[in-house]
């Protein structure tokens, strides 16, 4: 093993001093080979790691936020440093299609072959987009970095000088014997709060699925292993046999204590999300009782302005009288807006009154051990009087 490392670390240095001599020119001041520095050493030194231990970075789109994280000696990782992302592209939600400009969301691994020292954007390294989960709904695109220049179409990007330090952490992983670091894309913290605050996104059932690897690394605190089956992400499975991105799952276990660390961590944030999804039903209830309450003065303004101008009485002058409508005549009628909005001592419908109640969701934690359903199925609205979430058992796992 130590020689295997050994040889990878020397294959891997000979690699890049030989592209770097063969295209000096062109790199200038071969910044792809930039050092750490003895600032962002000694934060490796302070978390328990070091410079060639293993790298694994997640991106958090709506937070714009890159994490690189180090191993440190009894293997799990420690938060190295939180890199701004100066652009992505696109909204929430995962890139699809060639040219949609959206930014990737999901589990992707760089090997040095995907390192890119002569990028355009001053140093860059690619996603690897799409993988077997993406090419197993047929998406499509290419070249989808974390790059410089801060500039992105479909990519994330940073300034030249983040780039320049994450790069130098993926070169020195590699030359400790890495073969490939993680990189985890989510499209947001995946809390209850922003769970709840999302459930109604189309891709939610999507993101419940990510919250799954999300939920993994949150327990253990090393990047999962992660596998594709019924088009659907799996995480640290253990036997089953070959997994195939588009068949049925094959029979698979979970590490009793892991599985038991996750269903407690999945009660104790289902009771979190049920309670955000009431917190939030309050605030659209609020926010839709302040509106009706704005239309019903603004009309009960129009119908008081339109009588006393019909009297004679008009206190704001022959313009403003002009600008604020005609005087009503005994054939006229009133605005469609002021007949279907409340007027002074006219009680405001029962309908007006409460907001519509989105249909039930299912709960947003999803089996994790064999035999998962297909995440992707919407649960049809339940006719309730307000929403209701519910978290199914988690199934046991198979012996």
């Amino acid at each position: 093993m130590l020689k295997n490392r050994k040889w990878q670390s020397l294959a891997t240095t000979a690699l890049l001093l030989t592209l770097a001599a063969c295209n000096a020119e062109q790199w200038g001041d071969n910044k792809h080979l930039q050092p750490l520095s003895s600032k962002i050493k000694s934060e490796i030194k302070d978390i328990g790691s070091t410079k060639n231990a293993p790298l694994y970075i997640r991106i958090f789109k709506k937070e714009a936020v890159l994490e690189a994280w180090k191993q440190k000696k009894d293997g799990t990782y420690a938060l190295l440093k939180t890199y701004p992302i100066c652009a992505y592209s696109g909204e929430v939600g995962p890139k699809k299609k060639e040219g949609d400009r959206q930014a990737p969301e999901g589990f992707y691994a760089i090997t040095p072959g995907q390192m890119n020292p002569n990028s355009s954007y001053y140093l860059s390294f690619n996603l690897g987009y799409p993988n077997k989960f993406d090419r197993s709904y047929g998406r499509t695109g290419k070249h989808l970095m974390v790059h410089g220049s801060c500039s992105s179409r479909g990519c994330y990007a940073m300034e030249d000088e983040p780039i320049a330090e994450i790069y130098a952490l993926g070169r020195e992983a590699f030359e400790g014997g890495q073969r490939s670091f993680k990189v985890h894309a989510f499209p947001f913290r995946m809390t209850p709060e922003n769970m709840a605050k999302h459930r109604k996104s189309e891709h939610f059932p999507f993101w419940v699925n990510l919250k799954n690897g999300y939920d993994h690394f949150q327990v253990t605190k090393k990047p999962p292993n992660v596998e594709v089956c019924n088009r659907t992400y799996v995480f640290n499975p253990q036997g089953g046999g070959s997994f195939n991105a588009q068949g049925p799952c094959p029979d698979y276990t979970i590490e009793p204590s892991l599985m038991a660390a996750l269903q407690s961590k999945r009660s104790a944030e289902e009771i979190q999300f049920q309670k955000a999804i009431r917190a939030l039903e309050e605030k659209a209830a609020e926010k839709q009782a302040d509106d009706l309450e704005t239309i019903a003065d603004a009309q009960r303004d129009i119908l008081t302005r339109r009588k006393r101008i019909s009297e004679g009485k008009n206190p704001d002058g022959f313009i403003a009288g002009l600008i604020q409508g005609n005087p009503t005549t005994s054939g006229s009628t009133a605005p469609t807006l002021a007949s279907q909005a409340p007027v002074s001592g006219q009680a405001v419908p029962a309908s007006a009154q409460t907001p519509a109640q989105p249909g039930g969701v299912s709960g947003f934690f999803k089996s994790i051990s064999s035999g998962i359903s297909n995440p992707f199925k919407k649960t049809p609205p339940a006719p309730v009087a307000a929403e209701t979430v519910t978290l199914p058992a988690t199934p046991k796992p198979k012996s």
